[in-house]
């Protein structure tokens, strides 16, 4: 069985890696469960509704001189979509990004951006984003 060394991940924006990111995790896409249970029944039964292609979520150490940390933010404040120039790394050379071969709206939205600080710790960042399409593993 061959295991992912979390070390080797990175999150990359264009051709640059976002700085000091420790962490990521994509949702995978979930399914509406519809009721569709009447008056009278036992139990339960569902009819599968509408698919969510689910979100990502990374973060780490807050750099405001990083240059793609900024580019996130801004996207963020603008509202505008972030295609396939994002990549997560699970290797040095493997990696998941949105599919725009199978859908050219794919790719990310923004949903929140979150600054921390503690006294006794560093400066964080935590950005959760909205897929729009489907991803792949490249």
């Amino acid at each position: 069985m061959a295991r992912k060394v979390g070390r080797l991940a990175k999150v990359v924006l264009g051709t640059t890696t976002i700085g000091e990111m420790g962490k990521w995790s994509l949702d995978g896409i979930t399914m509406e469960m519809l009721d569709a249970s009447a008056f009278g029944d036992e139990f339960k039964e569902y009819e599968i509704g509408m698919g969510d292609y689910g979100t990502v979520s990374f973060g780490g150490w807050y750099d405001p001189a990083d240059t793609n940390q900024s580019t996130l933010i801004a996207a963020h404040l603008n509202k505008s979509k972030i295609g396939n120039a994002i990549k997560f790394y699970v290797d040095n050379t493997s990696y998941w990004t949105p599919n725009v071969t199978n859908l050219s709206a794919a790719g990310i939205l923004i949903q929140s951006i979150k600054i921390g600080f503690d006294k006794g710790g560093i400066g964080n960042i935590e950005v959760t984003a909205q897929c729009t399409g489907p991803w792949v593993l490249v």
